[in-house]
């Protein structure tokens, strides 16, 4: 996939950040590349690059997002693409069911504009409580939240696996550097 460095980019960039689908190890060997590739890269892009905090990252993607040229990017979509994240972290067992639909409730709750509202997501977790975290009941909804949000799933993880492929090389890259301990012999 052939990433575009444009507002509508760092829009899904920003959603990924804040819902903690990425983080530096994921994002730094991306800016590297960028910065290699470009002969002026975007300065938003080399910010990015030194960055490990996750609040001063969001910050810079959302800097870059409400500079001149303004423009309108984020849209519900956008929104739906958190949820989209929530549950991508969920089927990579980042986050238990219950703990996603808490997240996507108070997600819903918070920002007002995602398709389905809070109640759903809410009503869901009750649901599934009372039935005592039943495999089956989880398996039913999360069926029918993966057809709600299909669109926006198979949007957000077409760019989370490019990221997933720039973590893949930061941590091969992290084994490949001795342990500071052994270079002196310790």
């Amino acid at each position: 996939m052939e990433i575009e460095l444009t507002k509508e980019f760092a829009c899904k960039l920003g959603i990924m950040l804040q819902s903690k689908l990425i983080w530096y190890k994921h994002f730094h060997p991306f800016c590297d590349d960028i910065i290699m590739e470009y002969e002026e890269p975007p300065y938003w892009i080399i910010e990015l690059a030194t960055i490990r905090y996750q609040g001063a990252a969001i910050e810079i993607v959302n800097k870059y997002i409400h500079s001149e040229p303004f423009c309108t990017y984020y849209n519900h979509t956008h929104f739906d693409q958190y949820i989209a994240c929530l549950y991508i972290k969920y089927d990579r067992r980042e986050l238990s069911w219950a703990s996603f639909l808490m997240e996507a409730g108070q997600y819903a709750d918070g920002c007002e504009a995602v398709k389905e509202p809070c109640e759903y997501f809410f009503e869901l977790l009750t649901h599934y409580e009372a039935e005592e975290f039943n495999i089956e009941l989880e398996y039913k909804q999360r069926t029918e939240i993966q057809e709600k949000f299909q669109e926006e799933i198979l949007e957000v993880q077409e760019i989370y696996d490019v990221f997933r492929e720039y973590f893949r090389q930061y941590v091969k890259k992290e084994k490949e550097q001795p342990c500071k301990g052994k270079e002196n012999g310790a």
